[in-house]
């Protein structure tokens, strides 16, 4: 009943906007036409029907052409009913009559397009100069903060009282962390229908299209709030209630609206920039204070592993039961050594530490890293699948290497007992393609990405850094690397790149 009752107010208080310019067009032909009646009987007055003609001309400047051309025709019925013989009717018997009237209306019809014109021609200057006033105002205090917070308020204010609004907020950020910087505060209802908008990039209520700001009709019990989505936020508003915005008013509102765009951008770029300096400083930190440590430790765990195969040695006379001691005391000094190894590694790498790249045949590279993993790989299937004549790979030797023995070395971590791990290399369009395959349970499709995360692992005595470092180096040297599920369990796939002169002869050759 209450909406009801909202939209009939609604409609009523435009209709009668509307009618008021006619209504008032009327009066005055009851005004001007019992001005001629009393007048005329007294005075000789020539051409007293001008009169109608600047009522006219009055209607047309005030509200348009359209008031005016309808007082001009009842101008004209008036002064024939009245004023021409024979009185009374519509029929005019004099041609001299016929020629003033035809003269009065086409004077009012001219004059009222005239100056409606004129007038519309002065409303449009005055529009566009106080429009460019106020984007001039905005703009100047825009370029005297980086963040740009007190030109938006500016703008919001501007909004309100210049384009027809009740109120007006813009809000920016991502997701449920959106927030309004400027303009009016937001009930929870209101921020939580805006953060929605925002996430998804639609607008309520109102669009901009092509530079122009379009309003759709509400029905709703209450003030229900308009939104606008913009570049960098968005943008939410009430129009008051008694009027609607004209078309100057949005036409300003549009451009106040892609201006906040573009503050909104530089803000979200601003703040996008000191978070690169925060993180990039951080990296740096904790890259120098891995190094330091890592340096630092070396040291004394060479020291503790010498002593510890000291102590291991038939000629240190240790009782057997101390034997299985020093011996599990080694395994987790050789841990240890292994994970600091690994920090320095990924230290130096986050150091973009320049590689030392040469042409290395792959074959000697995986015999490298298949030596040293000898003990590891007893008893699993081994299986080597590398055609001949490869291309040679334009790689640092011992950083290489390092890739292959981290990628054996978790195949054979998830490989079961006697099962099968295979290498292979084929040539690709731009390099050599790599990849290690083992038998053992696949990885969920939701950490297929996070395996080459730093830290991140599933294995028992793993330390997280060694795929992380493997995609570092990899991607260090151009290449990329990936894992898929395949039937019998995972596979890694490196693509590295191989001596640009190899790849140029097999495309002439090709060619």
């Amino acid at each position: 009943m209450d909406t009801g009752a909202g939209v009939f107010s609604v409609a009523m208080r435009a209709l009668r906007s509307r009618a008021l310019p006619y209504l008032a067009g009327a009066a005055g032909v009851v005004l001007v036409t019992g001005g001629i009646a009393v007048v005329r009987p007294v005075a000789v007055l020539p051409n007293l029907s001008a009169a109608y003609v600047l009522l006219v001309l009055w209607l047309s400047a005030l509200w348009g052409w359209r008031p005016a051309v309808a007082a001009a025709l009842l101008a004209f019925v008036a002064y024939d009913w009245f004023f021409v013989v024979p009185y009374g009717t519509l029929w005019i018997s004099a041609p001299r009559d016929v020629l003033d009237l035809v003269l009065l209306l086409g004077a009012a019809l001219l004059g009222a397009r005239l100056v409606s014109t004129l007038a519309a021609q002065r409303q449009g200057a005055v529009a566009e100069a106080a429009e460019s006033g106020i984007l001039y105002e905005v703009a100047i205090a825009a370029l005297r903060e980086p963040e740009g917070t007190g030109a938006l308020s500016l703008l919001c204010r501007r909004a309100v009282d210049s384009g027809g609004l009740q109120a007006m907020a813009l809000l920016a950020g991502e997701g449920e962390a959106a927030e309004v910087i400027a303009g009016e505060r937001l009930s929870r209802a209101d921020l939580r229908q805006a953060r929605w908008a925002l996430a998804r990039g639609v607008d309520l209520g109102a669009r901009l299209q092509d530079g122009e700001l379009h309003l759709m009709r509400i029905f709703s019990p209450r003030r229900e709030p308009r939104l606008v989505t913009l570049s960098g936020g968005v943008a939410v508003f009430w129009l008051r209630e008694e009027s609607q915005p004209t078309q100057d008013q949005r036409h300003l509102l549009a451009a106040l609206f892609g201006l906040a765009g573009l503050l909104l951008d530089r803000r979200r770029a601003g703040a996008a920039v000191e978070r690169a300096r925060a993180l990039e400083a951080s990296d740096r930190l904790k890259t120098a204070v891995l190094s330091s440590v890592s340096h630092e430790l070396k040291t004394p765990i060479a020291a503790l592993r010498a002593g510890l195969s000291t102590l291991s040695m038939p000629q240190a006379g240790l009782p057997d039961e101390h034997h299985e001691l020093v011996a599990g005391l080694d395994r987790q000094t050789s841990r240890l050594d292994h994970l600091v190894s690994d920090l320095l590694t990924m230290a130096r790498l986050e150091a973009e530490v320049s590689l030392e790249r040469s042409p290395q045949p792959f074959e000697e590279l995986l015999g490298s890293a298949l030596h040293a993993l000898r003990p590891l790989l007893t008893g699993l299937d081994l299986r080597i699948e590398v055609p001949p004549h490869l291309p040679l790979l334009l790689v640092d030797e011992l950083q290489m290497e390092r890739v292959l023995t981290n990628l054996l070395e978790n195949a054979a971590e998830w490989t079961p007992s006697g099962g099968r791990i295979t290498v292979g290399a084929e040539r690709q369009a731009d390099g050599l393609g790599v990849w290690v395959e083992n038998e053992g349970p696949a990885i969920a499709d939701e950490e297929l990405e996070r395996v080459f995360a730093k830290f991140w692992t599933r294995r028992k005595g793993g330390s997280g850094l060694g795929l992380a470092i493997s995609r570092r180096i990899v991607e260090a040297h151009g290449g990329t690397i990936r894992v898929e599920n395949r039937h019998d369990g995972p596979r890694f796939t490196c693509c590295l790149p191989v001596e640009a002169g190899v790849v140029a002869a097999e495309r002439t050759a090709g060619g």
